[in-house]
């Protein structure tokens, strides 16, 4: 199987022999042709430049993150990284000179404070037809809405090497109607955690009888040995993401506590709001489940440290996910004009057509030096310019020694969605056989958190492995399991071949057929584990029990979060990006191998979870290199520079 056939990227090839296509558009099965878009229209017109030594950042990356490097811990100041990677001048004097030989005036052109992108003022349809060599045109949404977008652009041969992409242009971005411009909700996006609504509530809070049924703050610290108390809890920082509509309640969080860690009832964690992020509750418009339960867990597991929720979200942007709002608001230098934001995908401000809401949180949130992610998206759905420019900014996060994990999903090598992966064609439906990477697991630059569950009566036996592979039967067939898979877009980091090498040519001896149904040179996760299933938690007063990766990422962060505090303490620098120390042999003693179980694979296999990936001894694609125990991690940790 060709990936290029099921994957079709954005090409750049000659039209003429000045000018060459720089992107074209994906086509929306939600979107219908209705007409040319209005000539005096106005854009918003950004155009972004390529960054320089970006070859390099992978290198730079490493050399502070790997075990065996003599750089390892030495982490870059925002400052620096600014700089490193800004754009050339040479670019930008040669796009501006491009743009006014267009027609523009100097006066319309703006640049951003690292320079990093231009745009244009009050720019109209027919200025950047011409510019472009292109026709933008007005598309109808399912939903009503229209939206306008070109079918490609292209650009002078001598400017190609300076652009990265240009919005709003292939992106079905622009918003016609007068109401204030928003992105719609993503109905293929789905929550990381999934709340068993269905099972039994305890009527009373106890620890349960076993950990397989009911998982609490105690089943977390025998299974992953976490005894170690903070002692830096001023020097270190500790975080979670957290989007609108969804919040917790302080109430929630003090009945938990109170059974659970009564040192923390009235303890409420810190909230940096961004682009308006609210965590106050209204009835039937506010959602509370996942963001209670992670809190509850985090700040009891790392008490007495803080633990910071980015609160993203505002009315405009509804229900929609960007990662990229966040990214804003920890990195001045990658706001709208500044780095990978796009309109297809990312709120704008100040909104447009017509705008009420001003606010970009742009360089306003210190990023801590852990930041927990439950949320997920698939990789195929965003463009690859996007995706590129996203895994870029957390290399440079973890190059500035800030941890980011995000969790690997719920449904095995099936993407987002509950077991639907993809065809021949590239289209996702029920019928398909290929797996269907998540994202951002599929980076290489952040550490994807897959789930496990305890075995039947296990919790309270002695020796042994505890765990499995994590697989949750649901109504109509579905099964959720810990997401895991391999990207078809970014190669297989070096820091993971030699661990993930035996698991590819174990399965070349044992289902060799599965191999067709993955890219087995791209980048391999889950990169770690931990137990995804039956927590105990406190939702709007009551006791319910949830699972998800959710719940399995910020533990594994929680672990980290409690290493920085040991390395702090011994005056040593966080652990940052932990992907290539976690994968090295003098580490690998500090996992729980994680060899039974297997993951969802499609349900084009007719409901056949032996479709997915099967766990072994070392890593595998269902629980990547285990799960944690904390006090190893903490000796290894330690004995590092």
């Amino acid at each position: 199987m060709h990936l290029e056939r099921l994957f079709p990227a954005f090409l750049v090839f000659c039209v003429s022999a000045s000018a060459v296509v720089h992107e074209r558009r994906i086509p929306h099965s939600s979107l219908t042709l209705s007409r040319r878009l209005e000539a005096d229209v106005t854009i918003p017109l950004r155009i972004g430049l390529k960054q320089q030594n970006m070859n390099l950042l992978s290198d730079h990356l490493l050399a502070v993150s790997d075990p065996q490097s003599r750089q390892f811990g030495q982490h870059w100041t925002p400052e620096h990284v600014a700089e490193v990677f800004a754009p050339a001048n040479e670019s930008r004097d040669a796009v501006n000179a491009w743009l006014v030989e267009s027609g523009f005036h100097p006066h319309r052109l703006g640049s951003s404070h690292n320079k990093a992108w231009i745009y244009v003022k009050d720019a109209t349809v027919a200025e950047v037809e011409g510019l472009l060599d292109t026709e933008y045109h007005v598309y109808t949404h399912e939903s009503g809405e229209e939206h306008a977008a070109c079918d490609s652009y292209s650009l002078p041969a001598h400017i190609v090497q300076h652009i990265d992409f240009i919005t709003p242009t292939v992106q079905p971005n622009i918003k016609i109607d007068p109401r204030p411009f928003h992105t719609s909700p993503r109905a293929s996006f789905e929550r990381a955690a999934i709340t068993q609504m269905n099972k039994p509530r305890p009527s009373a809070p106890a620890l349960p009888a076993g950990c397989d049924q009911r998982f609490t703050p105690e089943c977390a610290r025998s299974l992953y040995n976490i005894t170690y108390v903070p002692q830096a809890t001023d020097r270190n920082s500790f975080g979670m993401l957290s989007h609108a509509p969804s919040t917790f309640l302080q109430q929630d969080l003090n009945t938990f506590f109170a059974n659970f860690s009564p040192n923390l009832v009235g303890k409420e964690p810190i909230v940096a709001s961004i682009n308006g992020g609210s965590t106050d509750f209204v009835n039937g418009t506010t959602g509370v489940g996942e963001v209670d339960w992670i809190l509850q867990y985090m700040m009891t597991l790392t008490q007495p440290q803080p633990v910071t929720v980015l609160q993203v979200g505002n009315l405009i942007s509804g229900n929609s996910i960007s990662f990229n709002e966040w990214l804003d608001a920890v990195d001045g230098s990658y706001c709208t004009s500044d780095g990978g934001d796009d309109l297809a995908f990312d709120p704008q401000y100040p909104n447009l057509p017509i705008g009420d809401f001003q606010e970009h949180s742009c360089g306003t949130a210190k990023p801590p030096l852990v930041i927990s992610v439950s949320r997920g998206d698939y990789e195929f759905r965003l463009p690859p310019f996007y995706t590129q420019r996203q895994c870029n900014e957390f290399a440079k996060l973890g190059l500035m020694g800030v941890t980011v994990l995000f969790s690997a999903g719920n449904v095995g090598a099936a993407g987002t969605t509950l077991g639907y992966c993809r065809d021949d064609n590239g289209s996702v439906n029920l019928n398909a056989t290929h797996f269907n990477p998540g994202w951002p697991a599929a980076c290489p630059w952040i550490t994807a958190v897959g789930g496990t569950q305890v075995k039947a009566n296990a919790s309270d036996s002695a020796g042994g492995v505890k765990e499995e592979v994590w697989n949750q039967d649901q109504t109509h067939g579905f099964f959720l399991s810990g997401g895991g898979g391999f990207s078809n877009r970014f190669p297989m980091p070096r820091y993971q071949k030699a661990a993930v090498t035996p698991f590819l040519n174990r399965l070349k001896k044992t289902n060799p057929a599965q191999l067709k149904h993955f890219n087995p040179s791209g980048r391999a996760y889950p990169d770690i584990s931990a137990n995804a299933n039956n927590f105990v938690s406190v939702e709007e007063g009551e006791f319910v029990l949830s699972s998800g990766t959710s719940g399995a990422t910020p533990t594994v962060a929680s672990i980290i979060a409690l290493i920085n505090d040991a390395r702090l303490s011994a005056g040593k620098t966080p652990v940052g990006f932990i992907n290539p120390t976690i994968y090295s042999p003098q580490f690998a003693g500090a996992f729980n191998d994680i060899v039974s179980g297997t993951s969802q694979g499609c349900k084009g296999w007719q409901g056949d979870r032996a479709g997915g990936f099967k766990a072994g001894p070392g890593w595998d694609a269902a629980s990547g290199v285990g799960t944690p125990n904390a006090g190893l991690l903490i000796e290894k940790w330690l004995s590092l520079p």
